[in-house]
């Protein structure tokens, strides 16, 4: 059941509007894009050219996944005007178009249903020639017999009240304005809503009449990423270019853009702008209560002068960072080499950004991939050992030194040799301009090398006081590296040694270091063997407790000891630590024969508590608890001299530290 057509009483044709858009995409009706800058923290800033018209309006449709973000970061640029505001549909407009109606979505399925929620409105319904005028009173359903059912409207016409059955065939106009609209608006909301993918964001600017202003914002984009080739050349020299690959994941077609890459580390951050939030209010309870009664004076209280001081704070503003243009590179291209164009590199505060020589036509979801950097640049080919990847063979690098004038975004790298060609791929981090980095692209399985470390322990002082010793001791680590060179060429082999915090480090090769290793370089002539030492050094104290050290630590001072001295007395001491420890030993065996003879004892006082007193296995238990006794009696007393030794072990010793 439905309604067969709407009265144009209803429903003007300007009310209904179809838009179609490509998905996630922005409106072809936008202004043009004009330029945008990829950053490399995932998002991309656009620019468009807009027209100001004489109502003051500029209008784009924002892909609803995006409107957050252009309502964090829109601008306009306009030398003649001023930005008044920012108007769009919130972010549910269907809901928010119900919420002052008096039906619902679902009402509009059918006109039995809507007709249901609309009584006491006035209507026209028409059907087969007939028309009836009135108020509606409600929907009944109809039984036809048949196992059918119809709908059936009450309307109130001139005092009677008339039923008049809902088929394809019933038409139904709205007399009163205000339900007109109501339906209307209701239905453009629906209409809108099945395609709730965009927002029209509508920026109003006063000014001087038409013209065409610029808006800026910035919205999240795939990453641009940096793919370097690297030529080696004779003499030092190697040809350096470094290329761009970026995608039009816009949504719309690019058409002759200026586009730019910024390198660097922004803070890039998100907020639901568009989403609504409320307030949590406390509810007051209201008063019910029999209001206040004074209680009886009870006399006035001390007065006491109170003085209140409040302290000032001063914000401070912070100064923007400018960003300087730095002169493009000059490039030095060898011949045979194809040269590439590239545009100009600007060096700012945080960032190095890139902008392509030409403007860019690309079609929504391409990728396109183009030069931004080819220069000469000084260059090594090297041999480096990583000592702990546990391999025998250093891995062949690349000294590249960065003499553009522009810091270089991290990337991979594919190495060429001028005359082998392709040789290995490497992976280069965030190159400075003026600094270097190596880039390692293959194994150098000609090159062996074999590492030794000897750790080394002395101590140079010792002090005691207080019964404590304090050892300074000197630590020592040397590794010797035996480099086997190449038996077809010279190499240059650099030796990434880890660093050891708190450590002093010296080596004759030493070259450079980083923040994790030190590196050694040496020159290994062809089928030559070469060593390199690295030595690691520091002092620490120790602390022993004389009395409680027990004769192998005592003994372990004595052979570290710097002067035959002090060797000699820590000797003394573990003498009596040892017979100290000999003395706890016998005592322990005696505790345990004790407690054998105190288990037997209570054996044989079973014994005597099972037979009668004078029977033999009586007086044979009774003699084996007398013994039992003496030997326990002889137990004692000999762990009683021990420990009395024991004791006076413990005075010697105790002297011999106070006099050490």
């Amino acid at each position: 059941m439905g309604f067969r057509t709407f009265s144009a009483a209803i429903f003007s044709p300007a009310t209904l509007v179809f838009l179609v858009l490509p998905a996630s995409g922005w409106a072809a009706g936008n202004g043009p894009v004009t330029s945008i800058t990829l950053s490399s923290g995932g998002l991309a800033e656009v620019v468009r050219e807009a027209d100001v018209g004489s109502s003051g309006l500029v209008e784009m449709t924002v892909p609803l996944d995006q409107v957050n973000d252009v309502l964090k970061s829109i601008v306009v640029y306009d030398e003649k005007g001023v930005v008044e505001g920012i108007t769009l549909p919130g972010p549910d407009p269907l809901s928010e178009t119900f919420k002052t109606l008096s039906f619902s979505q679902a009402d509009l399925q059918s006109p039995a249903r809507l007709l249901a929620q609309l009584q006491g409105t006035r209507v026209r319904v028409e059907k087969a020639g007939t028309t009836v005028e009135g108020l509606v009173l409600g929907v009944s359903v109809k039984d036809l017999g048949d196992g059918g059912q119809a709908d059936v409207v009450s309307v109130l016409s001139d005092g009677r009240i008339v039923g008049v059955e809902l088929t394809p065939e019933t038409e139904i106009s709205f007399l009163e304005d205000n339900i007109r609209q109501q339906v209307a608006r209701a239905l453009a909301a629906v209409g809108d809503g099945k395609s709730d993918g965009t927002r029209t964001v509508a920026l109003k600017l006063a000014g001087e009449g038409e013209r065409q202003v610029a808006v800026s914002y910035v919205v999240p984009a795939p990453i641009w990423k940096t793919a370097y080739r690297v030529v080696t050349l004779p003499q030092g020299k190697a040809r350096l270019q470094a290329w761009a690959v970026l995608e039009n994941a816009s949504g719309e077609d690019w058409e002759n853009v200026s586009v730019t890459l910024s390198s660097g580390a922004p803070v890039t951050l998100k907020q639901r702008l568009h989403d609504l939030y409320w307030k949590e209010r406390r509810e007051i309870p209201v008063d019910v209560s029999q209001g206040y009664v004074p209680r009886p004076d009870s006399g006035a209280e001390p007065v006491f002068d109170m003085a209140e001081s409040e302290a000032g704070m001063k914000r401070r503003g912070v100064a923007a960072a400018s960003f300087l243009a730095a002169p493009a590179p000059v490039r030095e291209v060898p011949e045979g080499l194809a040269a590439t164009s590239v545009g100009e590199a600007v060096e700012g505060a945080v960032t190095a950004s890139f902008t392509l020589p030409y403007p860019v036509s690309l079609q929504s979801g391409d990728t396109l991939s183009a030069p931004i950097v080819d220069q000469v640049v000084s260059a090594e080919t090297v041999s480096v050992f990583q000592p702990e990847s546990g391999l025998p063979h250093p891995v062949a690098a690349i000294l590249i030194e960065n003499e553009t004038d522009t810091s270089l975004p991290k990337g991979i790298l594919t190495v060429y040799d001028q005359r082998e060609g392709y040789v290995g791929d490497a992976q280069i981090g965030g190159m400075p301009a003026g600094e270097g980095r190596m880039a390692s692209f293959a194994t150098d399985r000609k090159v062996r090398i074999a590492q030794r470390t000897q750790p080394d322990d002395t101590i140079v002082s010792i002090k005691v006081a207080d019964g404590v010793l304090t050892a300074s001791v000197r630590q020592r680590s040397e590794t010797v590296y035996a480099i086997k060179g190449a038996p077809d060429g010279d190499r240059t082999i650099i030796i990434e040694h880890p660093k050891r915090p708190g450590w002093a480090f010296s080596s004759p090769q030493e070259m450079e270091s980083t923040a994790t290793h030190h590196r050694l370089r040496v020159e290994v002539p062809e089928g030559a063997t070469e060593t390199v030492t690295a030595l690691a050094e520091r002092t620490i104290s120790e602390t022993h407790a004389l009395m409680s050290s027990d004769e192998h630590m005592l003994l372990d001072l004595a052979g570290r000891s710097p002067d035959a001295e002090t060797a000699a007395k820590l000797r003394d001491l573990a003498g009596l630590q040892a017979e100290i420890s000999r003395i706890e030993w016998q005592v322990r065996q005696l505790r345990e024969r004790k407690d054998e003879e105190t288990r037997d004892q209570e054996r044989h006082r079973s014994n005597l508590s099972a037979v009668q007193p004078g029977a033999d296995l009586y007086k044979r238990a009774a003699r084996n608890l007398a013994d039992s006794e003496t030997r326990i009696e002889e137990i004692d007393t000999e762990m009683a001299s021990l420990k009395e030794r024991q004791a006076e072990i413990r005075a010697t010793l105790g002297e011999a530290i106070r006099t050490f």
